[in-house]
């Protein structure tokens, strides 16, 4: 739910969004379902009737207490430029998890491409295809699985 608000708090445009959005997560979060059908088309999308259990589970979830519990190897790759996740929660993961194996990747997004800060940019990123990924994410997994 925390990753959710950053998300939707870090992009302006989400301004007039934000009341409806927020108060939507927090009901959700105590297990209620929510009715949409007044909202932003945008909201109507996000947090439609049938993703609301989805939602509903997940937001349950908190990553940090999850990946502490873990017995196994874990491998974290977070990129310095991704718009969905930030450095600060892979910190926190690895926090949680000291024996994690925690890579950051300067100049890369959410989806392991190239990516500058620019928003408009990096999100233009999403839409193509032909973007390969960032050299090395394919190496670092296959060091990372061949360790372990």
């Amino acid at each position: 739910g925390d990753v959710v608000r950053e998300q939707l708090q870090a992009n302006p445009a989400n301004a007039v969004l934000l009341p409806d959005a927020l108060a939507t997560l927090a009901a959700l979060e105590k297990g209620d379902s929510v009715d949409v059908s007044k909202m932003h088309p945008a909201l109507q999308q996000l947090f439609a009737p049938q993703v609301q259990g989805y939602w509903k589970v997940m937001l349950g979830y908190n990553p940090a207490k999850l990946i502490a519990a873990y017995k196994g190897p874990v491998l974290i790759l977070q990129g310095a430029t991704d718009l969905q996740v930030s450095i600060a929660d892979a910190d926190l993961l690895k926090k949680a998890k000291p024996d994690a194996t925690l890579i950051k990747l300067d100049g890369v997004n959410h989806l392991f491409k190239a990516a500058p800060l620019d928003r408009a940019a990096n999100m233009a990123t999403y839409a193509n295809p032909d973007l390969p990924l960032v050299p090395g994410v394919a190496d670092a997994i296959a060091g990372f699985i061949t360790a372990h």
